[in-house]
């Protein structure tokens, strides 16, 4: 089941954007101006980053640029307005790579679950030039390039609203929102689970009406939406089972077509901005966690035992079932461990509180 704005209502929502963005001084005055849609909430962490990307490139250009953001999907879902990149409608679409999935399976392999095992492991494989460059061959073939990556929070860990997930076997059964990525909903059959497509505007909707028993989102995500509150979600898990990121797409031919002057603003503005939103997530998500025990909500981890047979039965049904796909192949399994290095000591980059 799948909820999502339709194509007409999206193009309704650029046009008034763009006569927004139009009647704005500064943006009249700019010599270049460009739209970057995140279907994420002005409240999640991944919205610090973009609006950072936009002040840069200002400053940069002296106003020559300018970069209006329009978040919590106020043009379309993240496969909509990836559609409008792709077809050249749009400038920058930002969502989670999980819902490239329907246009190419360039980042699905970033999903496989259990993947990373750290930070560190994660910001080095999606920071690498080799695996960059990789992924962006595949993406060519659909006219898109791998423009920035902001974090999203962590991996995907579990949270439901009355069920308290203690063992392998509870999660047997159980309805989960998911992306529209396969490896998701592949993890949540490996528990005996399912996972039901459901975009994310209309993720909060979903669980309040029972529709689902809850949702695999990182904790940032599990804030920003809100679903702390009211009683949507009481428990999370502490699974760390999947990672993924917010990645912003471009139109490869716009790209390339731009002068080197500004395409070398833009560029080095959002290398600015990840490197200042690496810095600044480890401290928000740790308030959000505290923010949302505050709120009731039960933060807890699993047996090691338990952990670990969760652990097993994911890889072992999802790895071999996905390895040799199109977009994940063994050998770029094997460039993206290789570039991922060590596992560190500092976790996730942000603290659980008591």
């Amino acid at each position: 089941m799948t909820y999502s704005m339709t194509r007409k209502t999206f193009l309704t929502g650029l046009a008034l954007a763009a006569g927004l963005m139009g009647s704005t001084a500064a943006y009249a005055e700019a010599e270049y101006t460009f739209r970057v849609s995140n279907v994420l909430s002005e409240q999640d962490v991944t919205a610090f980053g973009l609006n950072k990307f936009a002040e840069l490139v200002s400053e940069a250009s002296d106003g020559r640029i300018e970069i209006e953001v329009f978040h919590g999907g106020q043009l379309g879902s993240g496969v909509e307005t990836f559609e409008a990149v792709k077809n050249g409608y749009l400038d920058f679409a930002g969502d989670s790579f999980a819902n490239l999935a329907t246009i190419t399976p360039a980042f699905e392999i970033f999903h496989f679950p259990f993947l990373f095992e750290s930070r560190a492991q994660m910001l080095n494989a999606l920071g690498s030039d080799a695996v960059q460059t990789q992924v962006n061959s595949e993406l060519a073939d659909v006219g898109l390039v791998w423009f920035s990556t902001y974090e999203i929070g962590g991996p995907r860990n579990v949270g439901t609203s009355n069920v308290r997930i203690e063992t392998a076997e509870d999660l047997a059964s159980l309805k989960f929102r998911a992306s529209r990525s396969p490896l998701e909903i592949g993890s949540h059959e490996a528990w005996g689970a399912a996972g039901v497509t459901v975009d994310w505007p209309g993720t909060p909707e979903a669980v309040r009406l029972g529709m689902v028993d809850g949702l695999t989102v990182p904790y940032a995500s599990f804030y920003s939406a809100k679903f702390h509150e009211g009683g949507l979600i009481n428990y999370i898990l502490d699974l760390n089972f999947q990672n993924y990121a917010l990645v912003i797409a471009a139109n490869a031919d716009k790209m390339a077509a731009l002068p080197d002057d500004v395409r070398t603003i833009l560029e080095d503005s959002a290398a600015e901005a990840q490197a200042w939103h690496v810095e600044f997530v480890s401290g928000y998500i740790t308030e959000n966690i505290q923010a949302m025990r505050d709120a009731g909500v039960e933060i807890y981890s699993l047996p090691d035992a338990e952990y670990q047979k969760v652990r097993d039965m994911t890889v072992d049904s999802v790895w071999p079932r996905f390895v040799g796909n199109e977009g994940m192949s063994q050998e770029k399994l094997d460039l993206i461990r290789t570039e991922s290095g060590e596992i560190g000591t500092d976790g996730w980059g942000y603290s659980l509180g008591n």
